[in-house]
């Protein structure tokens, strides 16, 4: 990446700097939106669907996220990303589900309006709460 990069900041070692300090972003966990997953698990499985660099599941397991989801669909690993239908395609082969039972949560409305387009039903996620009240809306909490 940071090769890549060495045009747009000016040079290969300023690209290093910036990719390495985009890496060391500081990530935290919403304890909300961790329990609506554990309850969620107790009825369907539950797939995270990431746009994530090949470091994705080491970064979950240093957050200790590595056992919250039955499946995750890294698309940095699948070569396509969101809002690609192979990525929802994937993810309702890994849930074990047909499409149209899938429930697509993003913080992205594009994605979230591909997701639909193929038969899934979406939530836009700006919160927990209103995470809360589309699971309870599905059935599944």
């Amino acid at each position: 990446m940071a090769e890549d990069l060495g045009v747009v900041c000016g040079s290969a070692a300023r690209a290093r700097e910036v990719v390495a300090g985009w890496g060391r972003q500081a990530s935290w966990v919403d304890a909300e939106v961790l329990g609506l997953l554990g309850e969620v698990r107790r009825s369907v499985p539950v797939v995270l669907v990431s746009n994530g660099t090949t470091r994705l599941e080491a970064d979950l397991a240093a957050l200790g996220l590595d056992a919250v989801f039955d499946a995750v669909v890294n698309t940095a690993r699948l070569g396509v990303a969101k809002p690609a239908e192979r990525v929802y395609l994937a993810a309702a082969e890994w849930a074990q589900m047909p499409v149209t039972a899938c429930l697509f949560v993003d913080d992205s409305a594009g994605n979230v309006a591909a997701a639909e387009a193929l038969g899934m039903h979406g939530h836009h996620y700006l919160g927990a709460a209103g995470l809360r009240a589309a699971l309870r809306g599905h059935g599944l909490i």
